[in-house]
């Protein structure tokens, strides 16, 4: 078993919850959250209830009182088909522009970003060398000072010279290490995640397989009725990459709606 696969195998583990009362569970149980207050989503269900009346409600108001986090739900019907209809046109997104997506994520181009990180590495090695070169013309410095080819004075200002230089190569290495690790990590995330998508080309149904490979969690918030009509956000967490900005889920929206016109 591959690791990608242990770690989504332990995920399931932990989000897996025991049936209520009822005999029913919900694959979102454990995955739902509040998006004003952060805590867990109860998932409440009777016997009493139709398969339409069941619902998340926010643990926070339950336990604490809705003065700490208001009172607000999603029926678990609805939160199922809008986190559906989102990855549906979101693997379809990435289906169609592959490239584009991984372009919008700020990830490089394979060749560019191999092209990319070998000029940092060589300006790593670089340094790391430099650093070498000045341990030893320190400590060829050291002796001649002890055996008076240098004095005092010019030892004084030419060790001070290498200090301030090893100080700043010391500072230069750390951060192209920590660039190279980030782009390392971020490209490698996203191009699991566009994995990920690419084993579910015609997605139609929702099973806790499928939503814990492409969903960390799914964010509720409280319910909009400004307008006369109750709006309710939902903001998905993806496996892999997170959040996506604003920006990029308007592209993914704004395609979907070109293509059914089309």
């Amino acid at each position: 078993m591959d690791e990608d696969t242990f770690q989504r195998v332990q995920e399931l583990r932990r989000n897996k919850r025991r049936p209520a009362r009822t005999g029913k569970s919900n694959l979102f149980s454990g995955v739902a959250y509040c998006a004003d207050c952060g805590e867990k989503m109860y998932y409440c269900t009777s016997r009493n209830f139709e398969e339409r009346q069941d619902h998340f409600v926010c643990s926070t108001s339950r336990k604490k009182g809705k003065d700490v986090c208001g009172t607000h739900f999603i029926r678990a019907v609805v939160l199922e088909k809008g986190v559906l209809r989102f990855l549906q046109i979101l693997l379809w997104y990435i289906s169609d522009c592959e490239d584009l997506f991984r372009d919008k994520l700020g990830a490089k181009r394979k060749e560019d970003f191999k092209k990319e990180l070998a000029a940092k590495r060589r300006q790593l090695t670089q340094a790391q060398r430099r650093m070498e070169e000045l341990d030893r013309l320190f400590k060829r410095l050291y002796e001649d000072n002890i055996s008076g080819k240098i004095n005092d004075s010019r030892f004084e200002k030419l060790s001070a010279d290498y200090e301030n230089e090893q100080t700043e190569l010391t500072e230069k290495m750390q951060l192209l290490e920590q660039e190279i690790a980030q782009q390392e990590e971020e490209a490698d995330s996203i191009e699991q995640f566009i994995l990920r998508a690419k084993k579910y080309p015609n997605l139609q149904k929702l099973t806790p397989a499928v939503l814990h490979d492409l969903v960390n969690r799914v964010y509720v918030s409280a319910p909009d009725k400004s307008s006369g009509q109750r709006v309710q956000d939902v903001h998905i967490s993806l496996a892999c990459i997170g959040f996506l900005p604003e920006s990029i889920i308007a592209e993914i929206l704004t395609h979907a709606s070109k293509s059914r016109t089309a």
